[in-house]
C-alpha cells in the first residue's frame, strides 16, 4: 500500500482527495482460508462486509479477498475449479443485510452465498437462458428490500430473485428502451426504481417498481455525460450514481435524474489515474474505485 494525497475539483461531488492507494498487482498470500494462492492481480469489483472490512473479487487468482482496516489481506476464499465453493473469474459482489456474501461466479454462470467467514452457503443457479439460469452474470445488488439482482450479463438481462426463488426479470436482447446488450451492473434507487447500466449501449437505464421502463441517460462517447462500456456503477449517500467509465479510463457521477455532475480521472498510471476501471463502492465519504487494468484500488474522500 502506497499513501499519497491528490485533490481535484470535480464539480458537484465538490473535492475529493486521493488518501490511499491500495497495490494489488504483487503476489500477496492471505494469511488464511481456502484461497490458497492469491494473486491480488486485477481487482474487479468491492464491498464491505459486515464489520466494515473490505472484500475484493480478483478474477486471476479465481478469489474473493478480505481486506483488514489496513487493507492488508486477512483471508481468501473461492480458488480455480467448478464444484461448489470455487470460483472461474469472479465478478460482482454484494453484501446483504444478514451479512451473506454474494459473488457473481462469472465463467461458473451462477451466483454464490457465502458467510462472512467465507464458507460456502448456498448455490444460486446454473448455466443456462430460462430464468433462474445464467450466461457470465457479471453484477450483483443486495438491495434493501431483501432481494437480490443479478445483472445477467450474456443473456441480456436483470434477474430478481427472494432467496433462491426467482421473482422478475428485466430486459432481454435488443436495443428497445426495455432491452439491453451486455448489461454489467444494477441498483437499487431510493424510491425503489432499479438502475441498469447496459454497458453496449452506454446507457443507464431506470425501471420503476413495476419493472417497466421509465427512462435512460448516458450514451456512448468519450464527452461528458457519456460512456464507453462501463462496467461498475454504485449509489452514494447523497442522492449521486458513480459509474466506472471502464474504456474512458475515468469515474463518472450523476444526479439519479440523470444529470451529469462530474468526471474525476484520466488515462495512467499515476495518483487519480485509471486504467480500466471496473467496480466502484460509496460508503460515506469514501470512493472505492477497482483500478482494474492498474492492479489496485483507490480510495478516494469527498470533502
Amino acid at each position: 500500500m502506497q499513501r499519497r494525497t491528490f485533490l481535484q475539483a470535480v464539480g458537484a461531488a465538490g473535492i475529493v482527495s486521493l488518501i490511499d492507494i491500495i497495490w494489488f498487482h504483487k503476489p500477496v498470500q492471505a494469511t488464511r482460508g481456502p484461497c490458497e494462492t492469491p494473486g491480488l492481480r486485477g481487482p474487479f469489483d468491492i464491498a464491505l462486509d459486515a464489520s466494515g472490512r473490505l472484500l475484493v473479487t480478483d478474477p486471476p487468482s479465481y478469489c474473493v479477498i478480505s481486506l483488514d482496516h489496513s487493507y492488508k489481506p486477512v483471508f481468501g476464499f473461492g480458488g480455480p475449479g467448478a464444484a461448489e465453493g470455487k470460483m472461474n473469474f469472479p465478478k460482482g459482489i454484494a453484501v446483504d443485510r444478514e451479512g451473506l456474501v454474494y459473488v457473481a461466479d462469472c465463467n461458473n454462470c451462477r451466483v454464490q452465498v457465502f458467510s462472512p467467514t467465507g464458507e460456502l452457503q448456498r448455490v444460486i443457479g446454473s448455466i443456462g437462458s430460462i430464468g433462474g439460469s445464467f450466461a457470465n452474470p457479471q453484477g450483483v445488488h443486495a438491495d434493501a428490500e431483501g432481494r437480490l439482482l443479478v445483472a445477467d450479463t450474456r443473456n441480456h438481462r436483470v434477474q430478481i430473485f427472494r432467496g433462491n426463488e426467482l421473482i422478475g426479470i428485466i430486459g432481454e436482447l435488443g436495443d428497445g428502451d426495455d432491452q439491453f446488450r451486455l448489461p454489467t451492473a444494477c441498483v437499487t434507487g431510493p424510491d425503489g426504481d432499479i438502475f441498469v447500466l447496459d454497458s453496449k449501449h452506454g446507457l443507464v437505464k431506470v425501471f420503476g417498481k413495476d419493472l417497466k421502463y421509465k427512462r435512460s441517460f448516458g450514451g456512448v462517447g468519450t464527452a461528458a455525460g457519456l460512456l464507453n462500456l462501463p462496467q461498475g456503477m454504485a449509489l452514494d449517500d447523497r442522492g449521486h450514481i458513480w459509474i466506472a467509465d471502464t474504456n474512458n479510463h475515468r469515474l463518472q457521477q450523476f444526479t439519479l435524474e440523470g444529470t451529469p455532475a462530474s468526471v474525476l480521472g484520466r488515462h495512467g498510471r499515476g495518483p487519480g489515474e485509471f486504467d480500466t476501471p471496473t467496480g466502484v463502492l460509496c460508503n460515506g465519504a469514501s470512493i472505492y474505485v477497482a483500478d482494474n487494468g492498474n492492479g489496485r484500488v483507490q480510495v478516494l474522500s469527498r470533502t
